[in-house]
């Protein structure tokens, strides 16, 4: 009996010293698995970040998020580490930075494109998260942790969540999976933004007038009124973009609400600078119009094109900065296709450069009257691409400025004197001094013009015309326009005309004689003697140097009105 107790003593010892054993070998295997599984973790940036977030989840282990961290400089407690855990994914969440695993390097050595050290940042515009490599795991950075509680605070500034936990259990019911007071705090941000807005708006009204007022002397109020609602539209954003994490909307939904507010503020800063442009220049066109030179007139047209189209080149970067496109290799594929576009814009080109051409070489300016090949007209406008030039007729022709390379441009509005010639036939029963009196009283109404250039005319009797006496003047009108060109004309034919009226002159219109034999059988004619030979002789020598009918310098009728120097009153000097 003794002897079967000692017996079943023993076995009972042999069987809890067996399970001693496998007991302690199944903790030693347990641990060892462990101790591989976190170097596992650890291995790449993506095993770490996957073991960073997923055990943070809901499903996951808390006390292993902070596993690839690096709390070599601190906190030492582990309610601590898994705080500062809590805080990144909370501040990735507020910013709306959702983590894409597959984008993620999965190598154990990679290392990054532009320190070439084995570092690597998760967001670019998050830059203090990032991991490093110490020693042959990959870690959540030191510096990262050092900086969480800053960041957290940052982003969080309106401590919306413990407000929350006051509020009655209905608010916190879940509409499509976020709760009832989160829906009613993003509502009211939203109201709220614009009523921000318009307090700015009050302050700023008056300091940007105060700055625009030292480069311009007239305030445009149209154009204030534009930039300042799109000034308006830009700050409500910004305090949506500052105030929208502290609701701690779920990460996906701060995603799509973070890419809606940099869209619309980014949208809204080019529009603010493409208004300014239009502000900046309707002033300095006013000032244009009160000097005395159209370079200015010509320029600004064209400067404001190139300003709005390099707001618009350069907002339209910003705006895909901003959405978080790699602009780089976009502009790398438009400096590819770069040579097809040139090929392809070649008459657009051509174009550009003609319009260099102009403004190096002015040709002309607006509201000169030109006559470019066909087209006559006045400038109305010079551009990039073609110059627009409204004809007499009141139509617009658009002229590609290539053409001005290589065609004759003949500026009237360049003309300093605007030439007036004109013939005037006089009856051949006029006498000569009858002729020579109207020849002096033409030369005298041209200097009494005020507005015909008295030191360049020409007034004689240019030959025997087949029904008149035809006299030519030769005369330039020294004036602003072509209408004050009309007006100093009219006057001048009302002279001549009212002249030959006190002469007793006549203007002829050709006329033709008409010689019928049987009338002139009916009539008695007078016949004409011929002169004797020696009358011919004496009449043609008395004309003759120093003859009595000789008048070589013409009759004289007046003192003489010649061409004078201006301010002299005294005929120019001949050679």
């Amino acid at each position: 009996m003794l002897l079967t107790s000692l017996r079943s003593v023993a076995s009972v010892r042999a069987a809890i010293l067996s399970w001693l054993l496998v007991g302690l070998f199944v903790s030693m295997s347990s641990s060892t698995s462990w101790a591989a599984e976190a170097q596992t973790v650890c291995a790449t940036p993506r095993s770490a970040v996957v073991s960073f977030i997923d055990n943070l989840m809901e499903d996951g282990k808390p006390a292993q998020a902070t596993a690839c961290f690096d709390f070599s400089a601190g906190p030492k407690a582990a309610p601590d580490q898994l705080r500062i855990a809590r805080d990144l994914l909370a501040v990735l969440d507020g910013e709306g930075k959702f983590v894409d695993y597959s984008s993620i390097p999965n190598d154990s050595d990679y290392r990054d494109e532009i320190s070439g050290s084995h570092r690597y940042v998760l967001f670019p515009s998050l830059s203090e998260i990032y991991l490093e490599k110490v020693s042959a795991n990959w870690l959540v950075s030191s510096h990262t942790v050092s900086v969480a509680d800053e960041l957290f605070e940052r982003t969080y500034r309106v401590p919306l969540q413990r407000i929350a936990q006051r509020l009655p259990k209905p608010f916190k019911a879940v509409v499509v999976g976020v709760a009832l007071w989160k829906w009613l705090a993003l509502a009211i941000l939203v109201l709220f933004a614009p009523l921000v807005a318009k307090l700015f708006e009050l302050v700023l009204r008056a300091l940007l007038r105060r700055s625009i007022a030292r480069f311009v002397a007239r305030w445009d109020e149209e154009s204030e009124r534009t930039v300042l609602r799109r000034l308006n539209l830009l700050i409500a954003a910004g305090v949506v973009a500052a105030l929208l994490p502290n609701i701690g909307l779920p990460v996906r939904f701060n995603q799509v609400l973070f890419v809606v507010v940099k869209l619309v503020s980014s949208l809204a800063g080019v529009m603010i600078l493409h208004g300014f442009v239009d502000l900046v220049f309707n002033a300095w066109a006013r000032l244009a119009q009160g000097t005395d030179t159209k370079m200015d007139d010509q320029l600004l047209p064209l400067l404001r094109r190139a300003a709005k189209a390099l707001v618009l080149i350069v907002g339209l970067l910003f705006v895909l900065q901003n959405l978080d496109i790699d602009i780089g290799s976009l502009l790398a594929g438009l400096g590819i296709g770069g040579l097809a576009f040139a090929l392809a814009a070649k008459d657009t080109l051509a174009n550009l450069f003609g319009s260099l051409t102009v403004f190096a070489d002015r040709p002309f300016q607006i509201g000169d009257w030109v006559q470019i090949g066909s087209v006559e007209g006045t400038v109305e406008e010079v551009g990039f691409r073609s110059t627009r030039v409204r004809t007499f007729y009141d139509s617009v022709v658009t002229i590609p400025n290539s053409k001005m390379t290589d065609t004759i441009v003949d500026n009237m509005g360049r003309r300093r004197y605007r030439r007036f010639k004109t013939v005037i036939g006089l009856t051949y029963d006029t006498t000569p001094e009858q002729l020579q009196a109207f020849v002096e009283g033409v030369r005298a109404s041209i200097l009494a013009s005020p507005h015909t250039r008295k030191d360049a005319f020409e007034v004689h009797m240019q030959g025997l015309g087949s029904s008149s006496l035809d006299i030519l003047v030769y005369a330039f009108f020294e004036v602003p326009g072509w209408r004050e060109e009309l007006v100093g004309r009219h006057n001048l034919l009302l002279e001549w005309m009212r002249l030959a009226d006190r002469l007793g002159v006549e203007f002829a219109f050709p006329t033709q004689t008409l010689h019928v034999d049987s009338l002139a059988a009916q009539q008695a004619q007078e016949a004409h003697a011929a002169p004797a030979a020696a009358s011919l002789k004496t009449t043609a020598e008395s004309f003759g140097p120093g003859g009595s009918e000789a008048r070589p310098s013409g009759p004289v009728m007046t003192d003489g009105f010649w061409p004078v120097e201006p301010g002299t009153g005294k005929p120019p000097a001949t050679s």
